[in-house]
């Protein structure tokens, strides 16, 4: 009897080859023949679209051995827009934090792509886990000045 490895690359491949088959099954026709996002442009399938793209990404760099691969948000910071939409209401923040659902979203595959030897910048990941690292920092001083 053979016993077969799987190296930490096949089991990425694997991980990414299923969320991605999860996302095509949540765009998939239903049984009545309609479309779960018809359009295309509501936030849940943005958010889907966007996993995908850095699925595809993701996967093509363990393909092809990549060892850096950025997924940082990037979008175009428009300060007119800033300077007279109300905050949290430009396209830049509501495109940056559909990133940020996005990418939490598949933040167990960016694990395992580092555990792999790929490094992923991700700020977006580092900044919510230092917010969570602060927080229970945060309830020890308030606790302290009680």
């Amino acid at each position: 009897m053979q016993m077969t490895t799987t190296s930490p690359i096949d089991s990425l491949l694997q991980l990414i080859a299923t969320r991605m088959a999860s996302i095509d099954e949540g765009f998939a026709a239903r049984e009545d023949g309609s479309l779960p996002y018809a359009d295309g442009e509501s936030e849940g399938a943005r958010v889907l679209l966007r996993q995908h793209s850095m699925l595809t990404d993701l996967r093509e760099a363990a393909a092809i051995g990549v060892t850096e691969l950025d997924l940082a948000f990037e979008g175009e910071f428009d300060p007119v827009e800033h300077s007279l939409v109300p905050e949290g209401e430009t396209a830049f923040e509501k495109n940056k934090a559909l990133h940020e659902i996005a990418l939490a979203g598949i933040e167990p595959i960016v694990a395992a792509a580092r555990a792999a030897g790929i490094t992923v910048h991700a700020p977006e990941l580092e900044q919510e886990a230092e917010a969570a690292a602060d927080e229970p920092a945060q309830r020890l001083e308030g606790q302290h000045r009680g």
